[in-house]
């Protein structure tokens, strides 16, 4: 298998904290870092917490243009009963803290 370099930029000063953060890496981990990123960003990661943000983001807006959801009686739903969601995803919820 070969090896493939390829480079990217940053602005120094929008992306500070990315370059703060990969200047903290020791040495040989930055490419890690930056696989693991590109990996989570194409969904191979599973949900993260930038999903759960622009979920929320996207619900408020919702709310704000007064969109609302109603729940026909009889349907048998509770959508807020403990057990719905799997347990590793209230896990995640209950540690974001809100």
């Amino acid at each position: 298998m070969a090896r493939v370099v390829m480079s990217f930029a940053l602005d120094s000063q929008n992306d500070r904290r990315i370059l703060r953060y990969l200047e903290g890496l020791p040495r040989g981990e930055r490419s890690q870092a930056i696989r693991d990123a590109i990996e989570a960003q194409m969904g191979s990661g599973g949900i993260t917490l930038g999903d759960v943000y622009q979920a929320v983001k996207a619900l408020e807006r919702k709310l704000e243009n007064g969109f609302f959801l109603a729940q026909a009686e009889g349907t048998g739903i509770n959508l807020h009963e403990p057990g719905d969601e799997p347990a590793d995803v209230a896990a995640n919820l209950d540690g974001l803290g809100l």
